[in-house]
């Protein structure tokens, strides 16, 4: 359980930093989205979640995960993804063959406002623990605002045997960074890092895309976001939209713990 050197705190930069991200698990690519690029998003964002609000009143929730966005998502915003931007900062990360794995938007308001326990989120993937998530804020994000906490070099652990709240005095302590992300900063963070969020004080929403990439040999891939695909495997993600990991088991701790 211990440190074999120190971790660097200095996470950010205008160009990806492949040594600082395999050492620390997270890196904050400043203004990686263009302005322009973040202006038109925010302006689409509020049109379409303007409109929710006066058809519907409020969001439609997911209990199992709060911070979840569960509005099926207008066309702009949901192709965000394939966007050229993507592609750039993707290709930086894994190289020329990438692919991905999830993307939603994660919201903390009214409806959200508490902690996010200390977890990483490999545990809840399926394919190789190779991915990372692209975190771009709409608006601004930092520790009032509910952003994230990483603890530095943790990814190093790897997958810790199960999944839910991690008990950090276990083990030795690791440096910890919240960092204030700008309309246009990508956080680009390894999925094994350990990583929390507290409530938002601040009388904003906080708006996030988190979009999942990883080497498009994983078998778990659903769509190409760059160069050709590597495999000949696949998980059944692919096309079923409503897929979830437990029906690919007779039995599991899932299906046990629903029972």
């Amino acid at each position: 359980m211990k440190r074999t050197k120190n971790i660097t705190t200095e996470i950010e930069g205008t160009s990806f930093n492949k040594d600082v991200f395999n050492q620390t698990g997270v890196f904050v690519w400043k203004q990686g989205i263009p302005k322009k690029v973040i202006l038109d998003l925010q302006n689409q964002w509020k049109l379409y979640y303007s409109k929710i609000l006066e058809e519907k009143g409020e969001r439609a929730l997911d209990t199992n995960n709060i911070v979840n966005f569960k509005e099926t998502l207008s066309n702009v915003l949901n192709d965000f993804w394939k966007s050229k931007h993507i592609k750039k900062i993707a290709t930086a990360i894994w190289g020329k063959n990438v692919a991905l794995y999830n993307h939603r938007i994660v919201m903390k308001d009214k409806n959200s406002n508490q902690t996010v326990f200390l977890h990483q989120d490999y545990c809840y993937h399926v394919g190789f623990p190779e991915k990372c998530s692209l975190f771009i804020p709409l608006f601004e994000c930092g520790k009032n605002d509910g952003g994230m906490t990483y603890y530095l070099g943790t990814h190093h652990y790897g997958y810790l045997g199960d999944a839910g709240e991690i008990d950090d005095k276990q083990f030795n302590q690791w440096p910890q960074i919240t960092p204030n992300l700008k309309p246009g900063d990508v956080a680009i963070m390894n999925s094994s890092i350990w990583h929390k969020s507290g409530p938002n004080r601040s009388n904003s929403e906080r708006v996030l895309f988190d979009i999942i990439i990883q080497p498009s040999s994983d078998p778990s891939g659903t769509d190409l976001i760059a160069g050709e695909w590597q495999t000949d495997f696949w998980i059944d993600q692919r096309k079923n939209k409503e897929f979830r990991t437990e029906n690919l088991f007779v039995n599991c701790r899932a299906k046990k713990l629903s029972k």
